[in-house]
């Protein structure tokens, strides 16, 4: 694959969207502050999933603010240049896997920012950062994030690889901020061989940069501009302070330099499994430029299991994936597999249309073997099936005996930090389901504190306090409403622990999602209250 193509700045998707797609973009054009309100906004909209649009930030003229961009599978394939998401990962798949020949071209011919602040007029505080959600930065009463800042590197063992990375961005000072790189990548190596030599790494904050490379920066892989330049147009010019190139459609650029010997505690804040995460590496750096284009368009990633957070890390993991798993099974076999945005990749569905026996079983430690930080619930029906937990649940439903032939549960594995449920040495259980049913109408039954799916081959019930005699049980908090399939599903996915909190019997299974875990993500009632009343 040798074409370019042009690919989208956050300007001229928005442009897109309106002319094209102008179901997907809503516009707020009413005066909008920053503490909670932009979140609330996405939460009053979250089951429609459009791009926001905010033109009237309170106290921050000349700034719009966009947020969940990529909050579809059909946007995210539309950035990537296709109609479809399987296209856009195929691509992404060989994006990732590609060795760039050439570098990427630096021009100094154009200026493409209108503003540059230096010194004492630096204050980072002057950008339209939000406040999220309400426990976000409560270790020291500071709740504003910037959560689209991709963080530009150059290795310092390599100086002509350049590294994007995502890291959560904290101001605390007028001219300094904490970041976390907790995921241990790219960043985390730079920073740690930086601080053996003591040098103080120089990195550029990317915020509202090409769209792809956000996608590209969520990949765990290094050397993105130079991939991404062989698949696209771009645009570079060089830093103004230090020498790492920015991208030309960049909207906001913030230099900095890795400060080695100072901490700041920032967190927690508001993690993709919904609940907050404590964590961090407590890295603090101190600005020394902002550059800004003409009205900048500040681009804003909701937190939270929101589905733009989810699917940016997910789909670069799915892609990998599907690529494995369409290699190595026999050709023409149909096959399916969904991450759901509720369940922070933690629970997986698939299909085998006509498998050969066994092969099911396989598909789903082959699932978990290529996933293994996150995915420990795989349900895996032979014959095709809607991909969701309300059918994987009655698709349970009708096995008549369960048994080692359709079911395969591993003790003790490794699990990321983020699972609410692993233990304290950091292990969870797994486990795979193999079903073999056929596609039956589901009656939904609401009894008082009690869901019924219902199929003539077998019963499911969903409650908060499981008593009654069913085929497939399942037990969730007071707080999860059984009546929500997505609740229902976050539940199962991030609160039981597949080791100790599946009950399995001969001919009875009942699912436990009832642990405790941290504190969910919510936003303070008087702001929830108020942009409420406004749908």
């Amino acid at each position: 694959m040798n074409y370019k193509i042009n690919a989208y700045s956050i300007r001229s998707f928005i442009e897109d969207l309106r002319k094209n797609h102008p179901e997907e973009i809503f516009e707020v054009d009413e005066k909008v502050k920053v503490g909670f309100e932009t979140t609330a906004y996405f939460l009053n909209l979250r089951k429609r999933n459009p791009v926001l649009l905010f033109n009237n930030i309170d106290g921050y003229d000349g700034f719009t603010l966009v947020t969940n961009i990529f909050g579809s599978e059909e946007r995210f394939a539309r950035i990537a240049g296709f109609k479809s998401i399987g296209g856009a990962m195929d691509r992404l798949t060989t994006v990732a896997a590609s060795v760039p020949t050439e570098s990427i071209i630096v021009s100094r011919k154009q200026d493409s920012f209108q503003k540059t602040i230096t010194g004492e007029d630096i204050n980072l505080f002057d950008l339209p950062i939000p406040s999220h959600y309400e426990m976000d930065g409560s270790k020291k009463g500071l709740s504003r994030y910037i959560t689209a800042g991709l963080t530009t590197t150059i290795d310092p063992e390599s100086a002509d690889i350049v590294n994007l990375s995502f890291s959560r961005i904290q101001p605390f000072k007028r001219n300094k901020f904490a970041f976390d790189a907790g995921s241990h990548g790219n960043l985390w190596r730079h920073l740690n061989v930086s601080k053996l030599r003591g040098e103080r790494l120089r990195m550029t904050i990317l915020v509202g940069t090409n769209p792809i490379l956000y996608i590209l920066g969520a990949s765990f892989i290094d050397n993105e501009f130079a991939k991404a330049n062989k698949f696209f147009n771009f645009s570079f010019e060089p830093g103004r302070l230090n020498s790492i190139p920015i991208p030309r459609d960049t909207e906001i650029a913030i230099e900095a330099e890795f400060q080695p010997d100072e901490t700041f505690d920032e967190g927690p804040f508001a993690e993709y499994v919904g609940y907050m995460g404590y964590d961090s590496t407590k890295f603090v750096a101190e600005v020394k430029s902002i550059l800004m284009k003409k009205n900048p368009v500040y681009y804003d990633i909701q937190p939270s299991n929101s589905s733009e957070h989810v699917n940016l890390f997910s789909i670069p993991r799915s892609s990998i994936v599907m690529k494995s798993v369409s290699q190595t099974l026999p050709k023409g076999l149909r096959f399916d597999i969904k991450w759901p945005h509720y369940g922070g990749r933690f629970i997986s569905f698939a299909y085998l249309d006509n498998p050969n026996p066994g092969m099911a079983k396989q598909l789903g430690i082959s699932i978990l073997g290529l996933d293994p930080l996150w995915n420990k619930i795989v349900f895996v029906n032979e014959g095709m099936t809607r991909l969701n937990i309300e059918t994987a649940l009655t698709n349970l439903a009708q096995i008549k005996k369960y048994s080692e032939n359709n079911i395969v549960r591993i003790l003790d594995v490794f699990v990321i930090s983020s699972d609410p449920t692993r233990d304290k040495l950091g292990r969870t259980g797994k486990i795979v389901f193999v079903t073999k049913a056929k596609p039956l109408k589901i009656e939904k039954l609401i009894r008082e504190d009690r869901m019924i799916l219902k199929t003539k081959e077998g019963t499911v019930l969903i409650s908060h306090d499981n008593l009654d005699d069913c085929k497939v049980g399942v037990v969730v908090g007071d707080d999860i409403d059984i009546r929500d399939e997505e609740q229902v599903g976050w539940a199962i996915a991030t609160r039981l622990n597949p080791k100790t909190d599946i009950e399995i019997q001969d001919d009875r299974i009942t699912f436990l999602a009832t642990r405790k875990v941290p504190p969910v993500a919510r936003i303070p009632k008087k702001v929830e209250e108020k942009i409420k009343r406004k749908f």
